[in-house]
């Protein structure tokens, strides 16, 4: 048999092998789902973590917190946005008030539950753009990506990578970007939908999502960039009234949201303007300076830190372009803008953010939730080969669905807005003493720490030193403590009111002692009215040395 014979064989059992797989697209599917966890569940057995804790991005403490107060109907400052408190305040009845308590459960809900999901909308929008084939590739290279780009680093980029990366990427911490992915995706999905002809439906869902996923993390509204390119280009004037009609309420619940727990909203500012006649009005001030710091030295020098930790630097700024050509060659005009303008948002007013670097490792996360649009650019670089698509035939056209049922227009309005809305308006504002306290750190930031009834802490007398002992508590990791003492009299808190509403008790206390034992000997005298406080602490490498204290003890007096 020549060999000519023998390619035309393989090639035909090769396109007979590839249509079957293309009838079991829920085979094909879950294989992958399954693939993915399973790769998950490897990465997670192999870097380094201290149990259940692995690398966290710096604001788990906070939203944990805030969850478990908002379970109680009580609404604390509001730094953070208004869904993953609320997603997780169920959890934390359950399990308690720390992120080491809830991981569990967080865990599982991201791996489980919410990766799956990711994987799909990822299949579903490549399918979109170049049938079902694409699809299987797009998610396939969604489970391969993070471990295939792992070779491409240099070895001394290898930990912040893996162990500091991935981890956040893959949904193995208590952070909000790995929800804020899935979200912004989802509602990517439906944009997709929306644009063939009387999808309403999918684009109010569209709306719904994009606007949870802005509760969520505000900066995601950047996405809706991507949403005001692709209508215009499908011409779907319908569509995008009822995509902004979706999303507006979400923008009034955040600003609602904020000035519950805080007196204001944190983009706008209320400025006293005197006049020349003496009165003083009210003006309002926009102040994005806070989220829009366009540096674009910064950008060039985060271009030369990929140039020094990356395999191709050049190859990794092609591919968008590359891909954006692609999808256009399909004449998905629609989709492309929708990508594009997915991308280059998150790109210019995060990637050009002095917030954002590649060398201290914040580059990758605060561009997460646009990264499936970089992947599914990436994936339709194959759609360039010369008569590929005209030899795939019908393989690469999109599929036909019907609209979203009205049902679940229901369901995610209930979810994304009327319960917010309720719990929001139901919850009293934390009063001191605040079963909460706000520690101050060394970066200058402050994290809202919960107290935390069940740490009892017993101080005695011990000659001229106070003996201090204090139940271990049950953790989901190792942990130390950090011995607090206030010298002097009254409270190691001081309470103060911002706004006229948002009471906020921050603590006096220094700490004097890092122990892993639940005894500690404070061998000099403490003057009258000291106080003590016992703090709990972990992080992913188990290093007393580091981390951030994530659950404090009631104040006790020291021992007269």
């Amino acid at each position: 048999m020549s060999v000519a014979s023998t390619s035309y064989a393989a090639a035909r059992e090769a396109g007979r092998t590839i249509d079957r797989l293309l009838e079991r697209p829920r085979a094909v599917l879950g294989g992958l789902i399954v693939a993915q966890i399973g790769a998950t569940l490897v990465l997670a057995l192999t870097v380094t973590h201290n149990g259940w804790v692995y690398f966290q991005g710096g604001d788990q403490i906070v939203n944990t917190t805030t969850a478990w107060l908002i379970g109680g109907l009580e609404i604390p400052p509001t730094e953070v946005g208004y869904v993953w408190p609320l997603v997780l305040a169920p959890i934390t009845w359950v399990t308690g008030a720390t992120f080491v308590q809830a991981l569990p459960a967080i865990v599982l809900l991201n791996v489980l539950i919410l990766g799956p999901i990711a994987l799909f909308c990822v299949y579903s929008i490549a399918d979109h753009i170049g049938g079902r084939l694409v699809g299987y590739w797009a998610a396939a290279l969604w489970v391969v990506a993070p471990y295939a780009a792992i070779p491409l680093f240099v070895d001394r980029y290898h930990e912040k990578w893996v162990d500091q990366f991935l981890p956040q990427a893959l949904g193995l911490t208590a952070m909000p970007d790995f929800p804020s992915l899935v979200l912004v995706l989802a509602a990517a999905l439906f944009v997709v939908r929306s644009l063939s002809p009387d999808r309403v439906h999918d684009a109010l869902l569209a709306g719904l999502l994009a606007g949870a996923a802005g509760g969520l993390k505000p900066p995601n509204y950047l996405f809706v960039f991507g949403a005001v390119l692709a209508y215009p280009l499908a011409r779907r004037w319908r569509e995008a009234v009822a995509f902004g009609i979706a999303l507006a309420p979400s923008i009034l619940l955040l600003a609602f949201w904020k000035e519950r727990g805080l007196g204001y909203i944190p983009a706008l500012a209320l400025e006293q303007v005197q006049l020349a006649a003496g009165s003083a009005p009210l003006a309002l001030d926009l102040n994005l300076d806070k989220y829009v710091d366009l540096d674009l030295e910064h950008w060039r020098v985060q271009m030369d830190e990929l140039r020094e930790f990356f395999w191709s630097p050049r190859l990794a700024q092609f591919v968008p372009f590359a891909g954006f050509l692609a999808v256009l060659r399909m004449r998905r005009y629609a989709i492309a803008g929708l990508l594009a303008g997915w991308l280059a948002a998150f790109l210019v007013v995060k990637g050009f953010s002095p917030r954002a670097s590649i060398e201290s490792n914040t580059f990758w996360r605060l561009l997460m939730p646009a990264w499936p649009a970089y992947l599914l650019l990436f994936a339709s670089i194959p759609l360039l080969v010369p008569t590929l698509a005209r030899r795939l035939g019908d393989r690469v056209q999109a599929p036909r669905r019907g609209p979203v049922d009205r049902r679940w227009l229901v369901v995610a309005a209930a979810a994304t807005l009327a319960v917010p809305v309720t719990v929001t308006a139901a919850a009293a504002r934390i009063e001191p003493p605040t079963p909460a306290i706000v520690q101050p750190t060394e970066s200058e930031t402050t994290i809202l720490t919960p107290v935390d009834e069940g740490i009892e802490l017993q101080v005695e007398r011990e000659g001229a030193s106070q003996r201090l002992s204090w139940t271990p508590g049950s953790w989901r990791a190792g942990v130390f403590y950090r011995v607090y003492r206030k010298d002097g009299p009254g409270e190691d808190t001081q309470c103060a009111l911002s706004e006229g509403v948002a009471w906020s008790c921050f603590l006096l206390s220094t700490p004097i002692a890092t122990t892993r034992e639940t005894t500690f000997v404070d061998p000099s005298p403490p003057p009258d009215g000291a106080t003590y406080r016992i703090g709990v602490g972990t992080n992913w490498a188990d290093d007393p040395e580091l981390g951030d204290v994530f659950d404090f003890s009631p104040p006790v007096p020291a021992a007269r």
